[in-house]
């Protein structure tokens, strides 16, 4: 009986939602995507357009694409089944636009909200990413010959003022601390950020899966969609002929807990710091056990922050205090990961959601990663302890 009751409560309230929804005149879903082929990335954009072409829109589901490619304007398209609609009343379309302002994105948001309002978004950034400079870079803006990216705190800026339901990386290296409390503490109306701790490989996500399951299941929440995203990932990676690409993951991080781990990891940064020659050693090894592969480790200076909070925890020479702060950091981290999305070898491999910025010493900050130190100032979670934890560990490492 009680069972019961609580299906008949389901149900009321899926009905109450669906009423609501349809006395508004808006879909359940507009999917957004922001696809900045100008650049090198550019011939891989007609598969993806055609992939989305082969779900399309609904009546529950808008999908929009907003696409600049190297040698082409900007078209913004609605995406229907088998064809592409192209939206002439878009300020920008058909003119060279600048993918790397945060003024064309914002723009496009802007006009897809206001023509096709909808109870949730989820918003695809489609480009190549890095941690530090952005979600995308143009280059060939229209006015210079100078490559311009979209850098995280422009896509803050960009995005105010509009719920993000669901913001999804189709590109390297976003699935990073840094950028997912950046996001956070700059107030991003986003609950679910996907994005990858190291590289993806060419092929990117599967847009015609993850379509097909929300144009099946229309209502499906935020959480269930970010879900959904990453196991089609893991799926399409799973077999032929893209298992080649193996060592590839994408994470689903609930943006309103990565608070949560930062004040834990900030408290055991502080006791390691205290006496960082005691347990310079230690924190050695675990920089190194939580290495990360396709050389993020070199190029990126990128480790699993999991890995490496997990080994310093489980280390014989560490405090009673430091034991439990390691835990507290690590409870905060399985609260935020809502999943991970791995291969069959990268399940193997250090990918448990978020990666963070160890550069193994000071020389290689300043000289391999020459603008590093100046970009990732800017970030918010720099000024969390993690900065000066990383000054004390240099200063020790003898570079």
């Amino acid at each position: 009986m009680y069972l019961l009751l609580l299906l008949v409560f389901a149900s009321a309230t899926i009905n109450n939602v669906l009423a609501a929804k349809l006395k508004r005149g808006i879909a359940s879903w507009t999917v957004l995507v922001y696809l900045n082929a100008d650049n090198n990335l550019d011939g891989l954009t007609q598969t993806d357009l055609d992939e989305l072409m082969s779900i399309g829109s609904t009546n529950e589901v808008n999908v929009l694409v907003l696409v600049d490619r190297r040698y082409e304007p900007a078209h913004l398209y609605k995406v229907y089944k088998g064809y592409l609609e192209e939206l002439v009343d878009f300020k920008l379309n058909g003119q060279e636009v600048n993918m790397g302002d945060p003024k064309t994105l914002r723009s496009f948001v802007s006009y897809s909200f206001k023509k096709f309002p909808a109870a949730r978004t989820l918003l695809f950034f489609w480009d190549h990413g890095d941690p530090l400079s952005g979600v995308g870079v143009d280059e060939h803006t229209g006015v210079s010959d100078t490559p311009d990216w979209l850098s995280h705190q422009e896509v803050v800026d960009a995005l105010s003022d509009f719920r993000i339901d669901v913001l999804a990386t189709d590109e390297c290296l976003i699935g990073q601390i840094e950028v997912a409390y950046e996001y956070f503490v700059k107030g991003l109306q986003t609950e679910y950020l996907i994005g990858s701790e190291g590289y993806i490989g060419w092929r990117g996500f599967p847009y015609d899966a993850i379509l097909a399951r929300l144009v099946n299941e229309p209502d499906m929440s935020s959480r269930d969609l970010s879900i959904v995203i990453i196991e089609e990932f893991s799926i399409l990676f799973s077999k032929p002929p893209y298992m080649c690409e193996v060592v590839t993951a994408q994470s689903a991080i609930e943006l309103n807990k990565v608070g949560e781990v930062t004040s834990t990891l900030k408290s055991l940064i502080t006791l390691l710091t205290m006496d960082i020659k005691s347990y310079f050693s230690v924190i050695t090894a675990a920089r190194a056990k939580a290495m990360l592969p396709w050389g993020e480790y070199g190029d990126q200076a990128r480790v699993d922050l999991t890995t490496f909070v997990k080994y310093i925890g489980e280390s014989d020479q560490v405090s009673s205090d430091i034991k439990q702060a390691s835990l507290s950091v690590l409870n905060s981290l399985s609260n935020a990961v809502l999943g991970v999305g791995t291969t069959m070898v990268t399940e193997r491999m250090p990918f448990e959601g978020m990666g963070i910025f160890f550069p193994p010493s000071s020389n290689a900050f300043e000289h391999r990663l020459a603008t590093a130190f100046v970009l990732y100032e800017k970030f918010a979670f720099a000024q969390e302890g993690w900065l000066d934890f990383l000054k004390a560990y240099w200063s020790l490492s003898g570079d």
